[in-house]
Formats: structure tokens, C-alpha cells, sequence
């Protein structure tokens, strides 16, 4: 089974609850967080390490601390001494999201809000095949969102993420292939106005809960 787990990032902690939040951390995750300038990426950087514990804990009270965490190649965190366990985490504007499982795999996950979208401007990440589906789709934007976090939920459960070109990528195909692997990708709904897509070599099944600040322990 794989879990999801997203939370809302759209109203600012009050400052004694995001010290008190942060201390629950590592001091070397509070460094890295205390380098964003941006009151929504610091929040963002704090949620998705306090989803991140909140899975592990629901999957497997034995997971190591946070604490443990390592850095592979092609920067992807890790716990070293859990192999079998792997996750992945997103946040767009207003909405952090966490995946999780043990036995499945690299997971990837993207979630991404919908806005105004110029398609020239994205030209050279997408295939021939797929940029000419989006120019003739009635609705780009909506198509857009769609395929571009498919595409980027499949580089991410490779591991490489953006080390890879978007445009060697074809995510039209119900599976799609990288170098050989190919991934099954679902789409995830989690609230109205942001695409989301999940991505592992197989999916078998996703559970998404929605979490408050008050569950994260």
C-alpha cells in the first residue's frame, strides 16, 4: 500500500508555533529551513518533514528518526538504515504532499496549482508528440498541469529527477518508460485547483488522507 498525505500551507504559523514546531526537528533540518527567505517555503520545508515523520510512524512505529536521514545521489533523502521504506515529498503554492510505502520501490509524487500557463514558454520539456496534443487540447491549461506533473512524478521515482531532460521523456503512454523502467502513474485529487500525479513501478493500493497541523505530532 502506498499512503499519501497533504496538508494545507496557506496561512502563516504565528511565530511561538513555528519555533515550537521547528525544535521538534533536527538542528541540521532547522538550519536548512531557516535558509528560505520566503515565509511559504520556510512552512513548506517544516510541513513536509512533519508529514514525512507522521507517515512513517503510520506505516512502521520502528522507522528510524529523522534524525537518520542521508543524502544519495542526485540529492535524494534517504534513510539509510530502512531501505525498504521510501518517500517523497511536494508543495506548490498552498499545498504540501507526502507519499510513502515500504516494499514499492522510489516513489515519486508532484503536485503543482493551476494557474495561467504561457505553452510556448514550456516548449522544450515536452516531446514532439506531447506539445502537439496540448496545442490542440481544448482546454491547455487543464492539460498542461496534467502531463507536466505526470512527467515530473516519473522523474522523480527514477531518482534523478531534473539531472534528466523532460523532453527525452514521452508521459503520454499509460506507462511510462525511462531508460528501460517503465512506471505506472495515477492521478491524484486532492483539492479543487491543483493537479497531482503519484508515480512507482507499480501501484497497487493509494490510500490520500487529508491531515491538519493539529495531527502532526
Amino acid at each position: 500500500m502506498i499512503r499519501v498525505f497533504h496538508i494545507r500551507n496557506d496561512v502563516r504559523l504565528p511565530e511561538q508555533e513555528w519555533t515550537r514546531r521547528c525544535r521538534t526537528l533536527p538542528k541540521e533540518i532547522q538550519r536548512d529551513l531557516n535558509r528560505y527567505r520566503r515565509w511559504q517555503d520556510r512552512q513548506a520545508g517544516l510541513l513536509g518533514k512533519l508529514l514525512l515523520r507522521y507517515a512513517a510512524k503510520k506505516i512502521d512505529a520502528a522507522l528510524p528518526e529523522l534524525s537518520t536521514l542521508a543524502t544519495g545521489a542526485y540529492r535524494r533523502p534517504y534513510f539509510p538504515y530502512r531501505p525498504d521504506f521510501d518517500f517523497n515529498i511536494s508543495h506548490t503554492d498552498g499545498l504540501v504532499v507526502c507519499c510513502s510505502a515500504v516494499g514499492m520501490g522510489r516513489l515519486g509524487v508532484d503536485v503543482e496549482r493551476v494557474g495561467e500557463v504561457d505553452l510556448g514558454e514550456f516548449r522544450r520539456v515536452f516531446t514532439a508528440e506531447e506539445y502537439a496534443q496540448l496545442q490542440s487540447s481544448p482546454d491547455q491549461v487543464t492539460d498542461f498541469y496534467r502531463l507536466w506533473t505526470r512527467k515530473e512524478a516519473v522523474m522523480k521515482a527514477d531518482g534523478r529527477g531534473f539531472s534528466l531532460d523532460p523532453a527525452d521523456i514521452n508521459c503520454l503512454p499509460e506507462r511510462i518508460g525511462v531508460d528501460g523502467t517503465h512506471y505506472t502513474v495515477r492521478e491524484l485529487h486532492l483539492r479543487p485547483g491543483y493537479a497531482a500525479h503519484l508515480a512507482a513501478r507499480t501501484l497497487p493500493e493509494v490510500t490520500v488522507h487529508e491531515v491538519s497541523l493539529a495531527e502532526l505530532h
